[in-house]
């Protein structure tokens, strides 16, 4: 009967610790940068209209602005399909730094459910460098998200968003094409 007892409260204990150990999604960082050969008021000129976003981003084929400034919404569609909108918090011209969060996502073209993201540039030597910071959470914040919208796919899309951009906007700025 002992027995029976200790496997009934094990039982019973597991039941009500799995769902204690299960978890949601973390919050990502992503931190990146690159030295420009330009000035950083030339660099800086590519980022501060967010809808020239379509100028130096390879995979973005347009962008739309609704409002100007701090408060405005900017939509971005992908040259691959899918529309995200951004709400654009803050574009500081004295400090050289825009920040923007998503506002609507589209978790088929980019598997992330929300992210903020600041961009800024300063002066490095002869030139300029871009300093981008990004946060944001996997598509699917259950528990045990499929694998195309697991944290792991958040980063790596994320990671080449970034970077494509960096180079995007290093290489416009630094050729003027």
């Amino acid at each position: 009967m002992m027995n029976r007892r200790t496997l009934l409260a094990s039982a019973l204990t597991a039941l009500v610790a799995t769902p204690l150990l299960a978890h949601g999604p973390t919050p990502q960082q992503l931190s990146r940068s690159v030295k420009v050969a330009a000035p950083p008021e030339k660099v800086w000129a590519l980022l501060a209209d967010p809808a020239s976003i379509a100028a130096w981003h390879p995979a973005i084929a347009e962008a739309s602005m609704e409002g100007d400034g701090a408060g405005a919404k900017r939509s971005i569609a992908f040259k691959s399909g899918g529309i995200l909108v951004d709400g654009i918090d803050d574009i500081g011209a004295e400090t050289m730094t825009i920040r923007w969060r998503l506002s609507r996502e589209d978790i088929e073209v980019f598997p992330v459910s929300f992210y903020t993201n600041s961009v800024t540039v300063t002066p490095d030597g002869d030139g300029a460098s871009v300093a981008w910071q990004a946060s944001f959470f996997r598509a699917d914040t259950t528990n045990e998200p499929e694998e195309r919208f697991s944290d792991e796919a958040a980063v790596a899309a994320m990671e080449k968003y970034v970077d494509d951009a960096l180079a995007g906007i290093k290489a416009t700025a630094e050729t003027g094409s």
